[in-house]
């Protein structure tokens, strides 16, 4: 594991004791997605995590009844990931692999998703990662930052899009856009944080859904299931 991805992961409890504390944070804060995924996929259904760092949302989505895959590139990840799920009794599966070769995995999935990794490449690449995942699966999302993230953290070499943006991405893997969100209040500024306590849940859902959200996720499908 580079120093960079170290340093990331610890900021963000992975490798410390009171890790359940920033793991039911981050469940809470992928809610949305969690429900968006089970709303395109009911469960039982088999999927596919790339990039599934410590397994905290792998081992959400085993509990809601679906059989779960992580896989990480990093060896440290995929032990972190086995050894939660062994402490939490949950039958979440993580293995190595690499996502530009996902051979193995082709055919035997009904959903696959990557979240906060395939921001880290060109967009040519991105398309060229999103097609080797739906040779995985019929259906794909991506989940990546959108620029409010600087409000937490440094934005380093994560490539910035729009909804629109991302929502083209996916059209150009060949998949069909069948649903695209955000999620995660952006409540930093006063103007931000009295705009979402004035603002009915639906308008304020409306303005994330166009962006205006720490996360957007697109939601394509092959061709041949359309």
């Amino acid at each position: 594991m580079t120093d960079r991805w170290h340093d990331y992961f610890d900021n963000q409890g992975v490798f410390q004791s009171a890790w359940l504390k920033t793991a039911v944070g981050h469940w809470g804060f992928h809610e949305t997605l969690y429900g968006m995924i089970q709303r395109y996929c009911p469960p039982p259904a088999r999927i596919l995590d790339v990039g599934s760092g410590p397994g905290w949302t792998d081992a959400y989505l085993a509990s809601a009844g679906y059989e779960v895959t992580g896989i990480d590139n990093e060896a440290r990840l995929v032990e972190l990931a086995s050894g939660l799920a062994m402490r939490l009794g949950s039958a979440a599966c993580f293995e190595q692999a690499d996502a530009f070769d996902l051979r193995s995995y082709y055919d035997r999935y009904d959903f696959v998703f990557s979240c906060g990794v395939l921001e880290h490449f060109d967009r040519d690449v991105t398309i060229r990662l999103l097609q080797e995942q739906a040779r995985c699966a019929p259906c794909v999302l991506i989940q990546i930052p959108t620029r409010y993230t600087a409000y937490t953290g440094e934005i380093t070499d994560e490539r910035i899009y729009t909804v629109k943006e991302l929502r083209s991405i996916v059209e150009d893997a060949g998949l069909k856009v069948v649903a695209a969100f955000g999620y995660g209040d952006v409540t930093v500024t006063p103007f931000q944080i009295w705009l979402r306590r004035l603002l009915p849940r639906g308008l304020w859902r409306w303005l994330q859904n166009r962006g205006f959200a720490y996360s957007i996720a697109v939601i394509g499908v092959r061709a041949d299931v359309v």
